[in-house]
């Protein structure tokens, strides 16, 4: 069972602006010190990026595709990529993933000593097969490709949980499908069913090593598809899904059974200026409370961000931040028996609990 002190808590989807993972590793702390996170860092490097530390081990066989987006494998490499990712260990290293033994580091220390459980991320096998090409056809038309792509991001989830059992916190491993919405990917793509097939048997194997699976899409709600692959966590943009949300009868179900809900409620803007905590409380409130008994909803809730927060300004990642984890100590009272939350730093230096900003 996830911990039910997570009820209310904030973390983050992956991505943060720095260019120091020691810098961004502190920020976490600060900002979402129960749910940590290990950064990644697309302005430190491209190799930072969610496609660029899927295809990590396949550096030396592909390249970006001439006018389109994705990689093209290069010529004559395609059965040493095959090989590759299927003898793939899912080691991520410092030149792709800097933020991931400065994180580790960090846990030993410890960083993080109100931490209730601690969060991996990876991309998922639809949207890596979606942006890898061979003779420009995508891996996701064709099945054997796919079926590799998917055994080496399987094979990267069960890296990062050994790694982070360590801290012996439970683990929350997320895999990011913003592909997921598209209803035809690529021209004759394998099948639906087979992509939400591997979705669901990754989530089986992260299962079976004793951490819990998250799934995260931002991309438009594909709500149905994403309780078929039947992860322990859904992740999406609240900010433009939520009533929808509370209105799919897959979702809806899905939380009947137990499930957690990231609701990723704080829109990733440079500006915030105008959200205000309790409206997003108050909107959240009264969509549950159409569907469900908000009191109960709220013992299973997260809060984040809509999407990863790579491309921000650092201020307005601390702004954001500290907005979800306002609204985050809102629905934790609501959550019968929960803790009450622990402090952070304010925005001017002052020690607060969350919810208690004058703007909320």
């Amino acid at each position: 069972m996830i911990p039910s002190q997570l009820a209310g808590a904030v973390t983050g989807i992956g991505s943060l602006p720095y260019t120091s993972p020691v810098e961004a590793v502190r920020a976490i702390a600060d900002c979402c010190p129960e749910i940590p996170f290990w950064p990644q860092l697309p302005q430190l490097s491209e190799r930072e990026t969610v496609i660029g530390q899927g295809l990590g081990i396949l550096a030396d066989f592909v390249e970006p595709r001439a006018g389109g987006y994705g990689y093209q494998v290069k010529p004559g490499r395609i059965d040493a990529v095959i090989e590759a990712l299927h003898n793939s260990a899912g080691c991520l290293t410092p030149a792709d993933s800097a933020g991931f033994p400065v994180f580790e580091e960090s846990i030993k220390r410890p960083m993080f000593p109100s931490a209730i459980a601690v969060k991996g991320q990876i991309e998922g096998p639809v949207t890596l097969a979606t942006y890898l090409f061979y003779r420009d056809r995508a891996f996701l038309a064709d099945s054997s490709p796919f079926s590799a792509v998917a055994f080496h991001i399987a094979q990267i989830a069960c890296w990062q949980i050994e790694r982070l059992q360590r801290s012996d916190l439970p683990v929350l491993m997320f895999v990011d499908e913003p592909a997921l919405c598209l209803d035809e990917a690529v021209s004759k793509g394998i099948p639906q069913e087979r992509r939400l097939s591997a979705l669901s048997s990754i989530f089986e194997d992260i299962r079976a090593r004793g951490a819990f699976s998250g799934l995260h899409c931002c991309a438009q709600r594909p709500f149905d598809r994403m309780c078929v692959a039947d992860p322990d966590i859904l992740s999406f943009d609240a900010h433009q899904g939520l009533e929808e949300f509370f209105s799919s009868r897959s979702a809806l179900e899905f939380l009947d059974r137990g499930g957690w809900v990231a609701y990723g409620l704080v829109p990733t803007s440079s500006d915030l200026s105008a959200l205000r905590p309790g409206s997003i409380f108050s909107r959240w409130l009264v969509a549950a409370s159409l569907a469900r008994d908000p009191q109960d909803l709220a013992q299973s809730t997260i809060i984040t961000a809509t999407c990863g927060l790579g491309l921000l300004a650092p201020p307005a990642v601390i702004e954001s931040f500290q907005i979800a984890a306002d609204v985050g100590a809102m629905i934790r009272k609501l959550a019968p028996g929960t803790s009450q939350p622990t402090w952070r730093t304010g925005g001017k230096g002052e020690k607060r609990p969350p919810g208690s900003s004058p703007s909320s």
